[in-house]
Order: structure tokens, then C-alpha cells, then sequence
């Protein structure tokens, strides 16, 4: 017993120290001021409507986290997805494809762009910012080019109701999408070869590599999930909107850096994980909607988030001396 409290209490003091319960610590504080300020932020609607997009932001950046664990980044991951969404929007409009059938070929679709960006880095041996970034554009001139900047409208009510309706009225599917994601995440993190192999890479691919790592198979890999989860991202939230509009997810990969970072993932690799990009999320969400709410301009939103990334990153530099100690 007392060997259970020892350990129990060295977890509950390494959690209290950690960047993201104190971004937790935060976006309650905040939470808190704006229901004072407004006297409205609690209520049930508002509940609904804030923790259906925090889960979105959430989805999102599980992507991210993975490949900044495995010391990468994928700038690709918002037009992958909306990329995704776009052909999973047209064969449920045009085509009449079955829903189900149409979104399990858009988690493909992902997966294969995704793995594209991987085979590209690990074979040339390429720089992954600078390949993510021309996937990135080349990805939304796609989408440009299909549509002619034309949104995809009428999307079947038997696919909608993922991104718009609520388990029992209380929870909303996107965010039960989202914990199911992040807890399938952190067990496959922590209690599988292919975890530990993202982290040990992450930390040294080097050393990684010597003691028999797969880096190139296991990199290949982080960015094909990356791809996938960026489709999950951009198909639940064009089942939310009920159409495909041709900026979506335009900002969502600094969003999802953001959120990853501020969750306590490293960006040089090999720390953080999954539950503490969570928290990230609720901030950025947190911060998104009391702009809303408090009906400040939508302009103040992208000034208040370029601040919180430099921030972000400031901590992630702080915490990278840190560790090297």
C-alpha cells in the first residue's frame, strides 16, 4: 500500500508539473472569468457547441503530436484532410456512394497521401517542413482547380448527424470520436513496439537506428496516420457544416501545432503524448469561442493565436534546455 501511494504520488506530482496541466490550470481560469464577464458561458448550449469544436481541434492535433513525437511535422495535414473531404463530399452528393463505404474510402485516401509525404522524406532523405509545405499547396491548388472555388452542398442527413447531433443530447459524437481516438492513441503509444519506436526516434533516430529500429518503415507510417486522422478531422467537421467549403482547414495546421505543443509534445521529438494535446485543444477552443461569445472581432482570434504560439514554442525552447541539463 504505502508502495502504491509512493508511486501514485510521485505521477500526481510529475502531472502538476507538466505544460499541460497548467494550460489546464488556465483554460479554467479563463473559463471562469468569461462566465463572470458574461454570465453565460456555463449553459448548457454553449457547453455543447464549445466541447463539439475543442474535440475537432483535438482530432486534428493527435495527428500533429504523432509527428512531432517522431521529431517531424506535417504542414499537409489540414489539406490532406480537406483534400479527403472533398472526394468523400462529391461521391456522397454526385455519386450517391454509401456512407459508409464513402468514409472508409476517405480514411484510405488520407492514410495514402499521408504515407506519400513519408516515402518522399525517408527515400530522398528530404526536409519534412519543406515537403509537408509543398504537399500543402499542392493539396489545396487540387481542390481549387476540382471545385473552381465552389462549395459541395447538400450532404446526406444520414452522415451529417456524426458532426451535428449529441449521444442522448449530452455528448456530442465528435467528442466521443475524439476520446475514443485519444485513448486508442496513448495505449498504442505506451504498450506497443511501434509507441516506443515513434519516441526512440524522436529522441535520437540515430541511436534508434542502431539498436535495430525500422526509422524509415515507422516515419512512413506516422505520416500516413497523420494523413488518416486529418481525414477523420475534415469529414467530421463537413458532416457538422452539412457541405464542403474550399478554405477549409486553411489555418488548421498551426492550430494543430499550437495545440500539440502547448499539450507538453516537443518539437524536436520524443516527448509529450496524445492526453496532453488534449488540454492544448481546450485552450484554443476555449480562446476561439469566448471571442465569439464576448462578440469581439473574429480578427482579434488570429492575433490572440499568433500570441500563443510564440508563447508555445518559447515553452517548448524552455523546455528543451531543461531536459538537455
Amino acid at each position: 500500500m504505502k508502495e502504491y501511494k509512493l508511486i501514485l504520488s510521485k505521477k500526481m506530482g510529475k502531472l502538476t508539473k507538466s505544460t499541460a496541466f497548467a494550460v489546464f490550470l488556465v483554460t479554467l481560469l479563463l473559463t471562469a472569468i468569461v462566465h463572470i464577464s458574461t454570465g453565460n458561458f456555463y449553459t448548457s448550449y454553449n457547453i455543447l457547441t464549445f466541447t463539439r469544436q475543442a474535440a475537432f481541434y483535438m482530432i486534428i492535433a493527435f495527428g500533429q503530436t504523432l509527428c512531432l513525437l517522431n521529431d517531424g511535422i506535417d504542414l499537409s495535414i489540414a489539406s490532406n484532410g480537406a483534400l479527403t473531404s472533398m472526394i468523400v463530399s462529391y461521391m456522397l452528393t454526385k455519386y450517391n456512394v454509401n456512407p459508409a463505404v464513402a468514409i472508409a474510402l476517405g480514411l484510405m485516401i488520407g492514410f495514402t497521401l499521408g504515407s506519400l509525404n513519408g516515402i518522399i522524406i525517408t527515400k530522398l532523405h528530404l526536409n519534412a517542413f519543406i515537403v509537408t509545405m509543398a504537399a500543402d499547396n499542392i493539396f489545396r491548388g487540387i481542390i481549387y482547380v476540382v471545385t473552381e472555388g465552389m462549395p459541395i452542398t447538400g450532404i446526406p442527413a444520414n452522415v451529417t448527424w456524426i458532426g451535428q447531433n449529441d449521444l442522448f443530447g449530452v455528448v456530442p459524437y465528435p467528442l466521443i470520436v475524439a476520446v475514443v481516438m485519444c485513448i486508442i492513441l496513448a495505449v498504442v503509444l505506451k504498450y506497443t513496439s511501434f509507441g516506443r519506436h515513434i519516441y526512440a526516434i524522436g529522441g535520437n533516430a540515430a541511436a534508434a537506428r542502431i539498436v535495430g529500429v525500422n526509422v524509415e518503415k515507422t516515419r512512413i507510417l506516422v505520416y500516413a496516420l497523420s494523413g488518416m486522422i486529418g481525414a477523420i478531422a475534415s469529414m467530421i467537421q463537413v458532416f457538422r457544416l452539412g457541405a464542403f467549403q474550399v478554405k477549409l482547414g486553411e489555418t488548421w495546421a498551426m492550430t494543430s501545432i499550437t495545440a500539440a505543443v502547448l499539450g507538453g509534445t516537443a518539437m524536436s521529438g520524443g516527448v509529450g503524448g496524445v492526453v496532453g494535446t488534449i488540454f492544448g485543444a481546450l485552450m484554443i477552443s476555449t480562446i476561439s469561442f469566448t471571442i465569439g461569445l464576448m462578440g469581439i472581432s473574429s480578427y482579434w482570434e488570429k492575433i490572440v493565436v499568433g500570441g500563443i504560439v510564440l508563447i508555445a514554442v518559447a515553452i517548448d525552447a524552455v523546455s528543451s534546455i531543461k531536459r538537455s541539463k
